[in-house]
């Protein structure tokens, strides 16, 4: 090996591209890489054939996360560029960092998805675009420990075989229900089956109490024992 040969090969160790294609099929996934300036039809400089890619986990945890055409990568290819792989993570002047606060970890998306974790006041945010859906499966179980929780929507859906409520309820809006409403009082402490409503209520139907209705039931008469008829 002569030295213009050791020269070329020192010089090819590492070196500074971006990536021209992606190819997510290929097994294992690969890219082409332009050491040069890919935008610069004329001087493109070297390019590489397809080439592999390094990504943060291959192993029995894997992540999936393949480079787009534009981003600047290390070329690491042994001093062969055929045998290089793109290492990639450079910042560019092309693609600018979605945050510069030292304490904040973002992750922003094509679409404008955008994962953001503050370290500094512990706040965790993400900001979907419209008509963006978020699905959790899990089907053992699901808990969430907090302090206090505030769900705004337009619509909410309860879809459950049971649904329990382990502690005080208030409904601020107006309560419906369609397949009628059973209960009991704490009888430990010895309140008993007791309901309370503070306010006017309004029934279409028949109200009974131990089987006797209140619109329906009728009163013996003090004089001769006959019952009256019905309260009008």
């Amino acid at each position: 090996m002569d030295a213009n040969e050791m020269c070329r090969l020192i010089v090819n160790l590492i070196r500074k591209g971006v990536v021209l294609d992606v190819n997510c099929a290929s097994c294992p996934p690969t890219c082409r890489v332009a050491a040069g300036d890919a935008t610069d039809s004329g001087s493109a400089g070297l390019q590489t054939n397809w080439i592999p890619w390094v990504t943060l986990a291959a192993g029995t945890t894997r992540e999936w996360l393949p480079p787009t055409k534009g981003e600047q990568v290390l070329l690491c290819p042994m001093g062969d560029p055929a045998q290089g792989v793109a290492l990639r993570g450079l910042f560019s002047d092309c693609v600018d960092t979605p945050s510069r606060a030292p304490a904040v970890h973002t992750r922003v998306y094509p679409d404008g998805a955008q994962l953001v974790y503050d370290h500094a006041s512990h706040t965790l945010s993400a900001t979907l675009p419209d008509s963006a859906c978020v699905q959790i499966v899990s089907p053992a179980c699901v808990t969430v420990h907090t302090s206090t929780a505030i769900i705004k929507a337009n619509h909410i859906t309860l879809d459950a075989e049971q649904t329990t409520c382990t502690g005080a309820l208030l409904v601020q809006g107006p309560f419906a229900f369609e397949s009628g409403m059973t209960g009991h009082g704490d009888q430990d402490s010895g309140s008993g089956a007791t309901m309370t409503i503070d306010g006017p209520a309004h029934f279409t139907g028949d109200v009974t109490s131990q089987g006797v209705s209140l619109p329906h039931h009728t009163h013996r008469d003090q004089g001769d024992g006959q019952l009256v008829s019905a309260p009008q």
